[in-house]
Parts: C-alpha cells; sequence; structure tokens
C-alpha cells in the first residue's frame, strides 16, 4: 500500500467533509420507522371514520326505506 501524500491527505479530509449534510444509514432507518408510525395512525383513524360513516348511512337508509 503506497503512503498519501500531504496533497492527498488534504482532498480526502475536504471531501470526507463535505459529505457531513447526508443522511446515514440509521438516520434513514429512523425517519422510515417514524413515518410507518404516522401512517400507521392515519390508517386505522380513516377505517374506524370509514366504517362510522358506513353504519351511520346504513342506519339512516334503514329508518328511510323501513
Amino acid at each position: 500500500m503506497t503512503a498519501l501524500s500531504m496533497d492527498d491527505r488534504d482532498r480526502l479530509s475536504r471531501l470526507e467533509g463535505g459529505y457531513e449534510h447526508l443522511a446515514t444509514k440509521a438516520d434513514l432507518h429512523k425517519a422510515i420507522g417514524d413515518l410507518e408510525n404516522r401512517l400507521t395512525k392515519w390508517i386505522v383513524g380513516l377505517m374506524l371514520g370509514s366504517v362510522s360513516a358506513a353504519v351511520a348511512i346504513a342506519v339512516a337508509v334503514d329508518r328511510l326505506a323501513g
């Protein structure tokens, strides 16, 4: 393996320092987990709302038609 010259080390350190704004694997994993939790809450809420609306419509139709 060849030794890096000072110029190469400077270039390498500048390159590595330029990636600090990028997300890491852990950051992405946390973001996906948070998104999954939010989506689960939305889906459960929408399902409960849909079932409630369907029951209300069925009761209204039964009372008006029956």
